[in-house]
């Protein structure tokens, strides 16, 4: 087994209240189920987070990655978070807000490291690891895109 590693930063500008904002990204489960790929998110204690997510498969690796995640939500322009336990995947990372160009406006930021262990021999590495960047780069785009276009057509709420 090796660990395949990927890093994505993406933001966007959201047309909200930071009020409204917040109170929509403290919705861990709501919000959560908006990042594709996500199959299964439950709140399983307190701060605890269990993701199942949809199986990647390039023709090399194959598998279905699953993690627990604490959620710490104590500074009020940030939420982070971090791996719990044992698993095939980790993701650390921030949800960060800060002030947009106008006053109506915010933007989100979410900047993530994560690492998936793959049943793989350690030389072809080299070969997966931009595959799975491309893939995180994906994903954490048409997150925040989706959070924006949930927040701004009002069907997420906290």
């Amino acid at each position: 087994m090796v660990w395949i590693r990927t890093k994505t930063k993406r933001d966007t500008v959201i047309r909200t209240s930071r009020d409204e904002l917040r109170k929509v990204m403290l919705d861990i489960v709501g919000t959560g189920r908006l990042m594709p790929g996500v199959e299964e998110l439950s709140q399983v204690g307190d701060d605890l987070y269990h993701y199942r997510l949809a199986e990647v498969s390039n023709g090399v690796v194959r598998f279905t990655p699953e993690y627990t995640a604490r959620f710490d939500t104590s500074d009020p322009d940030a939420i982070t978070w971090e791996p719990v336990g044992e698993s095939n995947f980790r993701s650390w990372g921030t949800f960060r807000i800060t002030d947009g160009p106008t006053p109506d406006e915010q933007v989100l930021e979410i900047d993530t490291r994560s690492e998936a262990s793959v049943d793989v021999a350690r030389v072809v590495v080299v070969l997966i690891e931009p595959f799975a960047q491309k893939e995180s780069d994906e994903v954490t785009g048409g997150f925040v895109k989706a959070i924006r276009e949930a927040v701004e057509s009002g069907s997420v709420s906290g």
